[in-house]
């Protein structure tokens, strides 16, 4: 892996209905930034936002690649395969110490900010994971940029 991450942050629903133009928009001026790592949760309609958006660019630039980054494994992946393999150009479950499932994506969206230059986020309330990875994202120093 190279080049700089960028890594999402959103609610599950969007209720904004511009969002998507304005991550289409910021997606491409990370790219000319030098941003090629992508880094999504796969959980909701902001990540998949933005996982359209990263695919519609890879399209023209074969050096942008998708990760997705799963708390633990899902029976989905393997059941699935074919769907994932052609989603994603690679899945990571990061090592995150056997901690509770429930506790799992609070661990795992850390370990992505912790690895990430950016945060491109969606947080309209302040509670959630979404909410909690970006201040956890900005106490730690990195960038963070609402859409």
């Amino acid at each position: 892996m190279s080049g700089k991450i960028c890594c999402f942050s959103g609610h599950r629903l969007v209720l904004n209905g511009n969002v998507k133009e304005r991550v289409e928009t910021k997606i491409e001026e990370l790219v000319c930034e030098g941003f090629t790592e992508f880094y999504s949760g796969g959980m909701g309609e902001f990540d998949g936002i933005c996982e359209n958006a990263v695919r519609r660019i890879k399209q023209k630039d074969k050096e942008i690649k998708l990760r997705l980054i799963l708390p633990y494994m899902k029976t989905s992946v393997n059941r699935d395969r074919e769907y994932y393999e052609s989603s994603y150009d690679e899945i990571i479950i990061p090592d995150i110490g056997g901690v509770h499932y429930k506790r799992a994506i609070t661990v795992r969206n850390r370990w992505i900010a912790e690895r990430a230059d950016v945060v491109l986020a969606y947080v309209i309330r302040d509670f959630g994971g979404a909410y909690d990875m970006c201040r956890y994202a900005e106490k730690i120093g990195k960038r963070v940029i609402y859409v």
